[in-house]
């Protein structure tokens, strides 16, 4: 019983010498003088997002301005040849 009473007073002493963290420990936050740089992926994330925004314009305007197809004329010959009986 002696050896592991031992043993825990060494590792007690340990821990208060700070060699090994204890459970409770908070992290120090380093503070840094250098600006933080912008997250580089955000500007391709902007880039994109206006290129869908303009291709999704054009298309829009091109779907509104298309003129609605006609039915094609019957030729003049066809049409006078069944109005009059042989």
């Amino acid at each position: 019983m002696s050896y592991i009473l031992d043993a825990l007073r060494r590792a007690d002493a340990e821990r208060e010498r700070g060699s090994v963290p204890g459970i409770h420990t908070q992290p120090m936050a380093v503070a840094s003088d250098a600006p933080r740089s912008p997250v580089p992926g955000r500007r391709w994330l902007w880039i994109g997002l206006g290129a869908g925004v303009g291709l999704v314009a054009a298309l829009a305007a091109l779907v509104a301005t298309r003129e609605t197809p006609h039915a094609a004329p019957a030729p003049a010959g066809a049409a006078s040849a069944s109005a009059s009986p042989p």
